[in-house]
Formats: C-alpha cells, sequence, structure tokens
C-alpha cells in the first residue's frame, strides 16, 4: 500500500509532533511551578504583613490598657 519511502516520512512526522508534545508540557509545567512559587510568595508577604499590623494593634491596646484608658476598637484610638 504505501512504499518504504512514505512510512519514513509518517515516522518522522510523529516523531516531530511528539517532540513538540513533549517540550510543549515542559514548558507548561515550568511555567506552573513558576506561578506556584509566585503565589507562594504572596501568600507569605500577606502573612507576614498581617503578624506585624495584630502586633502594631496589641501594642497599641496594650498601652492603652497600661495607661488606664479604654480602647475603642471602632475606631482603633485609645480613651482616656
Amino acid at each position: 500500500m504505501f512504499g518504504l519511502g512514505t512510512w519514513i516520512k509518517i515516522i518522522a512526522g510523529l516523531a516531530v509532533l511528539a517532540g513538540l508534545a513533549w517540550s510543549h508540557s515542559a514548558a507548561y509545567r515550568a511555567g506552573r511551578s513558576a506561578e506556584q512559587a509566585r503565589i507562594v510568595e504572596r501568600i507569605n508577604q500577606e502573612n507576614d504583613d498581617a503578624a506585624e499590623n495584630a502586633e502594631d494593634w496589641r501594642g497599641k491596646l496594650r498601652r492603652c490598657i497600661d495607661a488606664g484608658g479604654v480602647f475603642d476598637f471602632e475606631t482603633g484610638s485609645c480613651e482616656p
């Protein structure tokens, strides 16, 4: 049905397609890993910021109580 030259061309074409599919999937995995690393970094930064804000708030509350004031949680201020 097909000659030897035709089969060689078909096999070569399939090999090229397989190579392209493999290289594309490798590039996709690399891009996905990089994006996941950026997301993890952003989450860690937000967690660090939240911890700093909580510590600042705790300090304000403690200073207000130590000064004999009443801390207004709605406004974040200390009222004597």
